[in-house]
């Protein structure tokens, strides 16, 4: 009922029966609309088809995107029409990210996760352009943010970075992950469709965990030590200069997968430091979203949160289950007496920044792309830093 009734159709575009779907695809994200000329005979040709060129290519050469020029090859029988090309190759807008605040209630192995999402003026500040480029403690927007950060434990700071940057490193990211057959080839890059292999447990989906080569790319390390964050980091802080890890913990998080609720201290130390946590993409909270941060507000100085929790200090060897405080998000029981779950959605250039002693998780990702996000660890230039296998060493601006 919503498409139009009229479509207005411009030259037909041959399409070998292999690229059919891929094309038709396109070309309605596109205009919107299309129209298929003797569909059954074309689509089933194209099934059988791209199934053929599928198994033959396996998880592909070298990962590389099989995207093939239909004009190049014409087969006349299998053929498409749609609006003219100026309208068809226009990309859709993208979909604003869902308003705060609401309730969300996400689906999880131990139970059912129940989240305020926070809109504008709850645990937010949005930084003004401007103030990505002042240092020290001079950006009007510093005082707001610690008070914030002191009494709920986390801050966001809207478009703290430059989101063409973000885009930049996400891409990178994204590169690295098709190169290694992680990528669906039939989807656009950006949108970081999981590989039906990776689906469906053919193959072990990739960890950036360890991929330090792409950690220390360029692009990406132009966000994750881009002069904001120093800036930033030192003001919540309240000194003049910061270090961060050369190690940076930066994920590609599959479909259903997500990390277990904790506190930061059990993997960097306790004390005056900060995590950035950097979402390289939009990110939506909430069923259907790509497993979005959540936190518990004033969790790190609630008495009854502290108690319990008292003696979770530590990480074991592996860095990282071995710190969860439960098997997954909905299995935590609070005490009474904590606020409750809190999330909020994320764009490229925002970042959370909260302390050693919140109580944070991400929920599962229930999207069918990977969710790209980053966490980096701030601390005073002037302090003894924490030293272990799961940290390495810390270092100033490059």
């Amino acid at each position: 009922p919503s498409l139009p009734q009229t479509i207005a159709c411009a030259s037909p575009i041959a399409v070998s029966p292999a690229d059919m779907g891929t094309r038709v695809k396109k070309a309605s994200q596109g205009s919107g609309c299309v129209v298929l000329r003797r569909p059954a005979a074309a689509f089933a040709a194209a099934a059988a088809a791209t199934s053929a060129v599928r198994r033959a290519n396996g998880k592909g050469a070298g990962g590389q995107r099989r995207r093939q020029d239909a004009l190049t090859a014409p087969v006349p029988r299998a053929v498409c029409s749609r609006r003219p090309a100026a309208a068809a190759t226009a990309p859709p807008p993208e979909p604003p990210l869902p308003s705060g605040p609401r309730t969300i209630r996400v689906p999880c192995e131990g139970g059912l996760l129940v989240a305020e999402v926070i809109g504008g003026g709850v645990a937010v500040v949005r930084v003004p352009a401007r103030c990505r480029l002042v240092e020290g403690r001079s950006a009007a927007c510093a005082d707001t943010a610690r008070d914030i950060l002191r009494a709920e434990g986390l801050v966001v700071l809207r478009g703290l970075l430059p989101s063409g940057l973000v885009r930049a490193a996400r891409g990178a990211c994204l590169r690295a992950l098709d190169r290694g057959g992680a990528l669906d080839p039939d989807w656009p890059l950006d949108d970081a469709r999981v590989a039906q292999d990776c689906m469906e447990g053919v193959r072990e989906p990739p960890s950036l965990l360890r991929r330090l080569d792409v950690q220390q790319l360029p692009a990406v390390l132009r966000v994750l030590e881009h002069s904001a964050l120093f800036s930033a980091a030192a003001q919540l802080l309240g000194v003049d200069e910061v270090v961060t890890t050369a190690y940076k913990w930066l994920r590609a998080v599959p479909p259903g997968k997500f990390t277990g609720p904790h506190m930061d201290r059990a993997y960097v130390g306790a004390g005056a430091r900060l995590t950035a946590w950097v979402p390289l993409g939009d990110v939506s909270a909430g069923p259907g979203g790509s497993g979005s941060l959540c936190w518990v507000p004033g969790s790190h100085v609630e008495p009854a949160v502290v108690e319990r929790f008292r003696d979770h200090q530590s990480a074991g060897a592996d860095g990282e289950r071995s710190g969860w405080l439960a098997p997954d998000p909905g299995a935590l029981r609070l005490p009474p007496s904590a606020r409750g779950w809190r999330s909020a959605d994320f764009a490229p250039g925002d970042v959370a920044f909260f302390g050693m002693d919140l109580l944070h998780t991400t929920v599962p990702n229930g999207s069918g792309s990977f969710r790209l996000s980053c966490d980096t660890r701030w601390q005073p230039a002037d302090i003894p830093t924490h030293a272990g296998p799961n940290v390495g060493p810390w270092r100033g601006p490059q």
